[in-house]
């Protein structure tokens, strides 16, 4: 089984690989206009095919355990969430590649009016989807982040609780107020599991 550390770590990992993968789009400063970009486009839709894969064998192994722990279920749930993003990414790329098809075919015929707008149109489509893949990935991976800090906190507060359990008075000791004290704060650590 997972513990709360391996599934923070594994998804840390993953941020890591979404990064990599969000500094090898295309800049929004130098967007590409040659098909001969394409090439590096198709490569990268293939690296994000194979890492939805994995996140997909992720999912999987993790909903097979029954009862699922918490924080593997808000692992799997993240997998899925980072899953549909990583897919809008690849799909912004599919319709960049499109695009740049466009601008080639199109290119030579430059100043008749309609292929002018359909060419202002292809550089527009291609703004658009740089622009959406950025923002998927960088979406994809503050979604990451938030789930890790949400399992690490919750991990902290119950190795608190455990410490603070075996901390806690014997039973003969006789009532004080700090066992009163204490108890609502067990009962919420409790609670926030």
């Amino acid at each position: 089984m997972n513990t709360p550390a391996s599934e923070s770590l594994a998804l840390q990992s993953l941020a890591l690989r979404l990064e990599a993968q969000d500094a090898k789009l295309p800049a929004m400063t130098s967007l590409p206009t040659r098909l001969a970009e394409a090439t590096a486009v198709g490569r990268q839709i293939t690296e994000l095919g194979h890492l939805i894969t994995e996140m997909g064998q992720a999912i999987e192994a993790r909903v097979a355990v029954d009862p699922v722990p918490e924080h593997v279920l808000r692992a799997a749930w993240t997998y899925g969430e980072v899953a549909d993003r990583t897919g809008q990414t690849v799909s912004a790329l599919g319709a960049l590649t499109d695009q740049l098809a466009t601008l080639s075919h199109l290119g030579p015929l430059r100043g008749r009016p309609d292929v002018d707008q359909a060419l202002a149109t292809a550089s527009q489509v291609i703004d658009e989807a740089v622009s959406t893949a950025h923002s998927e990935l960088t979406k994809a991976g503050r979604s990451i982040l938030t789930t890790v800090s949400i399992i690490d906190t919750q991990q902290a507060r119950v190795e608190a609780a455990r410490a603070h359990s075996t901390g806690a008075l014997p039973r003969s000791e006789p009532f004080t107020m700090t066992a009163a004290v204490a108890a609502p704060v067990s009962l919420s650590l409790t609670r926030s599991r």
